[in-house]
């Protein structure tokens, strides 16, 4: 009877221990637009967001296009990493907003004094067409060290 329990209790580990090795090794993967691979939008086309630092200045970039588009807003906001949780904090002053009333929209602003850590560039794009249709896109930058 013992045995049996002991055999009960370490068959139960057993398929525990693999069931959870099973979803712990799923692998998550990430898309940027700049890699060649990118989603089909409605109205937007070729969204891009970069982020450029040269002297601790960072230069960041957001552009797109749109199919029809009458108006196109963009959201900036230069993120650092916090280190903790895969948290990203926005950096202070480096948040802008631009809003045209045309089909292309291309957006540079600079933020200087950076302190040393990994940024990124987060980019929330909404365009309207002629039919009143508005789409939402947010487009993140590659990553960036700064020493």
């Amino acid at each position: 009877m013992v045995l049996r329990k002991i055999m009960v209790i370490l068959f139960s580990t057993i398929v525990l221990c693999t069931s959870l090795m099973a979803t712990t090794s799923a692998e998550t993967m990430y898309l940027n637009a700049d890699e060649g691979i990118a989603p089909a939008y409605e109205i937007a086309s070729d969204p891009k967001s970069i982020i450029k630092i040269i002297d601790n200045c960072a230069y960041c970039t957001s552009e797109t296009r749109g199919a029809d588009a009458v108006s196109i807003n963009v959201e900036q906001t230069l993120e650092k990493y916090s280190g903790w949780f895969w948290i990203w904090n926005s950096v202070d002053g480096a948040h802008w907003i631009k809003s045209i009333n045309a089909n292309t929209i291309s957006v540079v602003n600079t933020k200087n004094g950076l302190s040393s850590g990994t940024y990124r560039l987060k980019s929330v794009f909404t365009l309207t067409n002629t039919k009143g249709k508005t789409e939402t896109i947010t487009i993140y930058s590659s990553e960036v060290k700064v020493s």
